[in-house]
């Protein structure tokens, strides 16, 4: 007993010691994690990194120095380092919403987009009111070319933070992409008000205003974004872009060849130069260029479109096929696509099994994510639509009067190609004449007529 009751105290000083160091311990690491703070502001990351781990080596299980380690890593595109310093905090704590919601942005960077999309779900999961993460995976669904699921995720952002300009820019980025331009030019010019300074915006916006023909506009835009932002090649190859529509086709390939200096790699300008190419008449060398991007840019089903569509009027059907297949496998909703397999199966005398294909396909489709032009030219190639119908609805469909010439262009198109496929040469040449006679010599269809016209009228 007397033993027990001498060891008493020796019990409660070493506890106390223990304590002790502990809590000197933590207040190093605490130390080391607010220098690493500073640092970081500082934009001193390297000795931010180094502070961060002195922090973890006092404290293994100080959360906050493993996020903002990963912070760090994320901020000098160190990907792999910042996802594992994003598990380990993970790990510590998986309630931590601000860590998936890091660690989503980390695997965006890495390419695992799927991935991504669950850890932002995650992060929203625990917090539904963490606006970012819905800004966040909208843009990873975006990726996923989810426009719609995009949409709806940046409508939630917005609620939660309507004065968030980023969320704005990247909802009026996918609206132009669906064709839903004012909205998008709506958002876009939102998006400037609330910042003024981002070069990205200006860029979707002049890119909506092109669409819409307003190329005094669109040029506006992408001056502006130009001069806020002289390095990048996006702009310059949009504003490259809009000076091929116009025809205005050295001063494209100016602009165009500063984009590719820039990056050479860009393929916005890369596959631009393809369609000079077009317009010049040299399919052959649109088609090597559209061959090159496909290197660069395999996951873009439009390049593999386009070169099934050069194929085609070439006559290379096998490898026309290919590459539209490719672009369906991609992206399974790319209309076009659909209605050029089918011109190229009738021709080469599969016209039933086209006609079967393509019928398949318009069951898939939901009437309300369809446009109802594009609806109207596959009833149209399947039998379910008359020819003088269809060219009513060219008109009929259009949206806004800039679109009227475009899908007069495509009617008497594709009215001209299945006059030909029916043996009626100079029915076909009629309407082909007339596609060519909108001027819309930007659409692939114009140049199909124009390669058809010049096959039908040789001696």
């Amino acid at each position: 007993m007397k033993a027990t009751t001498r060891g008493l105290p020796l019990l409660f000083i070493f506890s106390a010691l223990v304590l002790c160091s502990c809590s000197l311990r933590q207040r190093a690491a605490q130390h080391h994690y607010q220098v690493g703070i500073k640092n970081f502001e500082a934009e001193h990351y390297a000795e931010a990194l180094a502070e961060f781990s002195n922090a973890i080596n006092k404290n293994p299980s100080f959360t906050d120095a493993y996020l903002y380690k990963g912070v760090t890593h994320y901020t000098i595109s160190n990907y792999s380092l910042a996802l594992a310093d994003f598990d380990k905090v993970i790990e510590l704590d998986p309630s931590n919403v601000v860590a998936y919601a890091d660690r989503g942005l980390a695997k965006q960077a890495l390419h695992d987009y799927r991935d991504a999309t669950n850890d932002f779900s995650n992060a929203i999961n625990l917090d539904p009111y963490y606006g970012d993460a819905f800004k966040f995976r909208g843009v990873v669904r975006a990726l996923f070319r989810d426009w719609q699921g995009a949409v709806e995720d940046f409508n939630e952002a917005l609620k939660l933070n309507p004065q968030d300009s980023e969320i704005f820019r990247n909802r009026a980025g996918v609206q132009i992409i669906r064709k839903e331009l004012e909205s998008g030019i709506a958002d876009a010019t939102r998006a400037i008000e609330l910042n003024d300074k981002e070069a990205i915006s200006y860029r979707f916006r002049g890119l909506g205003r092109m669409q819409l023909k307003d190329y005094e506009g669109a040029i506006a835009d992408f001056d502006i974004a130009i001069e806020l932002n002289p390095q990048d090649a996006e702009s310059y190859a949009a504003r490259g872009g809009v000076r091929l529509v116009e025809g205005k086709l050295e001063a494209a390939e100016s602009d165009l060849a500063m984009a590719t200096r820039l990056d050479p790699k860009n393929l916005t300008a890369l596959v631009s130069f393809a369609f000079v190419k077009m317009k010049r008449g040299d399919l052959e060398g649109a088609l090597s260029v559209f061959a090159k991007a496909a290197e660069l840019g395999p996951q873009f089903p439009e390049i593999f479109l386009s070169m099934g569509h050069l194929q085609s009027d070439l006559h290379q059907d096998a490898p026309a096929l290919l590459n539209l297949r490719k672009a369906l496998e991609l992206d399974p909703r790319m209309d076009y696509a659909h209605f050029r397999i089918w011109l190229i199966r009738s021709r080469l005398g599969e016209g039933d099994e086209a006609t079967q294909e393509l019928t398949e396909y318009i069951k898939t489709r939901k009437s309300e994510e369809w446009h109802e032009w594009q609806a109207c030219i596959a009833r149209f190639l399947v039998g379910d639509l008359t020819e003088t119908n269809f060219l009513a609805q060219a008109i009929e469909t259009a949206r806004r009067p800039t679109e009227r010439e475009r899908q007069l262009c495509e009617a008497h198109y594709y009215a001209g190609m299945k006059r030909l496929l029916n043996g009626d040469k100079p029915g076909a040449v009629e309407l082909f004449e007339q596609c060519v006679a909108s001027g819309q010599d930007n659409r692939e269809e114009y140049t199909s007529a124009v390669v058809e016209l010049r096959e039908l009228k040789k001696p």
